[in-house]
């Protein structure tokens, strides 16, 4: 909160002007920073701008001092898998999911010691690749490992390593990087008579949460209801060109139907028979997923590595 906003809120206690507030006064929508916050009456909140989804949790603290604490991921990786019969005695991993945000590396298999190897999934700089970004190699593997540098520079060369064990068996996989993003750590507004402030001294009007919410688009109400936060389920759904599925469990159950020869859920009613297998199967068609699940057995430890600079992921151009 800044200095001004401060001054102001002490003034008014002094003056005993500030009417207490309550929790279902803060609930609505407002614009702020760019981006607009959905104040929920359940305690969770959404906040929606460019290229920026966040949800978590508010409360409302003495003197009009509301606390948002975004929920993001406890793990720096995640990795879900699948058994894909159709790819036979190869391997498939998914790393669009953040990868290029930060300098990551992966290895796949046992790790040497003591000097691990690591190959860049991207070079930085290289961004005309072909979406999605996706590795595909020969052969099985029961442990895949994914690294990040560490910040600090005294440790140059270390890395964090996340080792995940494949009891499973799975050889078709979906990855998730989340690199330490200030924009998810906690932060506070200032709520008086309608008003929330920014810690500059911004301010927004509140709008009715209800009637904002009736009158948007239907993908973005659901997003704000209902928002899908990868790092917390137990599974995940995705078409065959890694589309993520964004709906809930009901709209699942009631949109598609599980067929067991093709161990996917095929929409009920616009599902047409081995379209996946077109050449024209687009990625946002929607009408099969697969099932991913979570691969909770990993370790994680730090150490120097040793980098094979070419990356999984070539561009011929640069920025």
């Amino acid at each position: 909160m800044s200095s001004s906003i401060r001054i102001t809120f002490l003034l008014c206690l002094l003056l005993n002007c500030i009417k207490a507030q309550t929790t279902s006064d803060i609930v609505g929508a407002y614009t702020l920073r760019g981006a607009t916050h959905y104040i929920k009456p359940d305690g969770t909140f959404a906040l929606l701008g460019y290229a920026t989804f966040i949800t978590g949790k508010w409360k409302l603290e003495d003197g009009g001092v509301v606390k948002f604490i975004p929920e993001y991921a406890k793990e720096r990786f995640y990795l879900y898998g699948r058994y894909n019969e159709n790819i036979g005695d190869s391997t498939k991993i998914m790393l669009s999911n953040g990868f290029y945000d930060d300098e990551t590396l992966i290895h796949l298999g046992e790790l040497k010691t003591p000097v691990p190897e690591f190959k860049r999934i991207f070079k930085p700089g290289h961004r005309h690749i072909s979406f999605p970004y996706v590795y595909s190699v020969k052969g099985k593997h029961t442990i895949i490992s994914f690294a990040h540098f560490l910040p600090d520079e005294e440790k140059e060369d270390k890395a964090e390593i996340y080792s995940f064990q494949n009891k499973e068996r799975y050889n078709d996989f979906i990855g998730y990087y989340w690199k330490d993003d200030r924009n998810y750590h906690p932060f506070n507004y200032f709520y008086k008579n309608g008003k929330l402030y920014s810690e500059n001294g911004k301010f927004s009007e509140k709008a009715d949460l209800k009637t904002v919410l009736r009158e948007s688009e239907k993908e973005l109400r659901d997003m704000v209801e209902n928002p899908f936060v990868a790092f917390y389920s137990r599974q995940i759904y995705s078409t065959p060109l890694y589309h993520p599925y964004s709906g809930t469990s009901e709209d699942l159950k009631r949109e598609y139907t599980f067929n067991k020869s093709k161990n996917a859920f095929l929409n009920t009613l616009n599902y047409e028979k081995d379209e996946e297998k077109s050449k024209d199967f687009d990625y946002n068609n929607m009408n099969i997923l697969y099932e991913y699940f979570n691969l909770y057995h990993f370790s994680i430890q730090e150490s120097i590595i040793k980098t094979d600079e070419v990356p999984v992921f070539i561009s011929t151009y640069e920025d």
